[in-house]
């Protein structure tokens, strides 16, 4: 941690780190609201909006600086809001000068509930308007987006169409910058820019060129008002209806952090969730239409020789086959929870010398891209590597004629590789848990349907050694969908050989038990940002 320094904010002594941008003191050490449109803390500082204002006192007394350009330093002395009524006035001018000619739009602008620019009229601003109606407001825009609407008025750019993903409301922009910045120094990719100057100034891209990169819909997420707004949520849900849990990227080794926000049973959108330590503000565009998925061709229920049945008549059917295979293979799963994976190690014990379990992914493994993806589509390859589970795919292709009983649950063995995969269906009995109804399932003779990685809680171990928690989400496509570990608790007590598990915590507290890098841990202290494991010696490897 950094050494602790002294300022004096408001009369009282704060201890905050040294040489931190002065509005993150305020905030995280000082806990005093401190307003701003293009801070971001993770994006360079513009310091152009000045609604941060503060004063520091210098050689000639108390001046005027804006605290998210400003670092601490010992002995600083600061006044806020709360001692300088001159802070407060200077705020309201600048609400105000935003304002002025900003469009009323918060009926129908989508960022209403979560705009910036409201949040900071109401605790910074709440003045009376000195607008004459006869003057009218000189709205921004560009000259080849300008209209006259209805009454009359000249207008500026309304709902352009940037790119695939994002819409543009040149009228709503209030210069913050941010996605500039964020298209700059992030992407790594300039398509937006600032064209005009002063009053006239308005955000737009380069002369027929689209906004178009893999993580431009974060620009939408950055922007403080309605001026960008992303095209697959447009008016599909108020923000104040929605509700959520925290997650994590199940697409990318990274673990991206995020929240899963949902609504009436169904999940509307997937959100970056802050973690300066993997994804910082980030998720890629793949990432964010996850959700997408999690009501689309889902399987719900259970099938038996590709035919629909009950699913609790695919589990009989299932526990069965797995109680009278003479040999079974488990193929654990980098896409599933550790407490799942636990679960099917768990049952491989249980079962005795006659299963063993196989592990690995046919996926291509690309290369990270410095944001937020490691490029590895596996998402709990570590946790894999962890309980010991060995990249063994191949081996069980080559030893199929070995097994008469494989189970797969949560690995899409068949749209990874068909060749390999069509290799494993001389095994007579083929038992695969899924949330989708997908190749494997085509395959399978016996089919059941599991909850998907929204709709659990869990762990996964990122490519950092960082265990990271997912809590589940209630918007189920069907509330009798069991997570893939209590599936396997399920099957172990039909097979005859009881896992007796009840709870998450029982598959955690044996992952525990089998990983020395996991001791000590609880779901309490990995909490929402992560726990980073200490490496420690192996487990036995499990499998063949």
């Amino acid at each position: 941690m950094a050494d602790l320094i002294t300022i004096n904010v408001d009369g009282k002594d704060i201890q905050v780190p040294e040489k931190i941008q002065l509005i993150e003191a305020l905030r995280q050490n000082a806990n005093i609201d401190t307003p701003a449109f293009c801070y971001h803390p993770d994006l360079k500082v513009a310091g152009n909006c000045r609604i941060c204002l503060v004063e520091v006192e210098g050689p000639r007394g108390f001046a005027l600086a804006i605290s998210c350009h400003t670092q601490t330093a010992k002995g600083m002395k600061v006044r806020t809001q709360l001692g300088s009524e001159k802070i407060v006035k200077l705020r309201k001018g600048v609400m105000e000068f935003l304002l002025v000619n900003h469009p009323l739009d918060c009926p129908i602008c989508d960022k209403a509930g979560e705009c910036t620019l409201q949040e900071h009229y109401m605790g910074q601003g709440r003045h009376e308007s000195r607008l004459d109606d006869e003057v009218g407001k000189q709205y921004k825009g560009g000259a080849d987006h300008r209209f006259v609407d209805s009454k009359g008025e000249e207008r500026g750019g309304k709902r352009i169409d940037l790119g695939p993903t994002i819409v543009l409301d040149q009228e709503r922009c209030i210069l913050c910058t941010r996605c500039v910045r964020f298209m700059d120094d992030v992407a790594k990719s300039p398509q937006l820019d600032i064209a005009g100057r002063g009053d006239h100034a308005y955000l737009t891209t380069f002369p027929g060129k689209p906004l178009d990169h893999a993580y431009d819909l974060n620009t939408a997420d950055i922007c403080p008002v309605g001026a960008l707004t992303a095209k697959h949520f447009r008016f599909q849900q108020r923000v104040w209806m929605l509700k959520s849990v925290d997650s994590i990227d199940p697409s990318d080794s990274l673990g991206a952090n995020l929240t899963v926000e949902y609504n009436n049973g169904r999940v509307w959108r997937l959100m970056p969730r802050r973690n300066p330590e993997v994804n910082k503000s980030w998720i890629a565009n793949a990432t964010r239409m996850l959700y997408q998925d999690l009501g689309r061709n889902r399987l719900t229920d259970g099938k038996i020789a590709g035919a629909d049945r009950t699913a609790d008549d695919a589990y009989a059917a299932a526990g069965s086959a797995i109680a009278a295979a003479k040999r079974v293979a488990l193929v654990a799963s980098g896409h599933l929870t550790t407490e799942d994976n636990a679960a099917l190690i768990a049952l491989a014990e249980k079962l005795g010398p006659k299963a063993e379990v196989f592990g690995g992914s046919w996926l291509a493994v690309g290369k990270p891209d410095g944001i937020a993806r490691s490029g590895d589509p596996v998402a709990n390859r570590k946790g894999l590597q962890l309980l010991g589970v060995r990249d063994n795919l191949d081996d069980l292709v080559a030893r199929a004629h070995d097994f008469d009983c494989v189970v797969v649950v949560g690995n899409d063995l068949w749209s990874a590789d068909a060749a390999k995969a069509a290799k494993l269906e001389a095994i007579a009995s083929r038992i695969v848990l899924s949330a989708w109804s997908n190749a494997a399932v085509a395959k399978a003779t016996v089919a059941i349907g599991i909850r998907a990685w929204a709709e659990v809680r869990g762990t996964m171990v990122n490519c950092n050694g960082r265990v990271q928690i997912m809590q589940a989400c209630p918007a189920v496509p069907d509330p009798a969908l069991e997570p893939a570990w209590r599936a396997i608790a399920r099957l172990s007590q039909l097979a005859g050989v009881p896992l007796g598990w009840t709870t998450e915590l029982d598959a955690w507290r044996s992952a525990v038990a089998r990983v020395p890098q996991f001791a000590g841990m609880t779901y309490r202290s990995i909490g929402p940002m992560g726990q980073t494991i200490v490496e420690a010696g192996q487990p036995a490897a499990v499998g063949g």
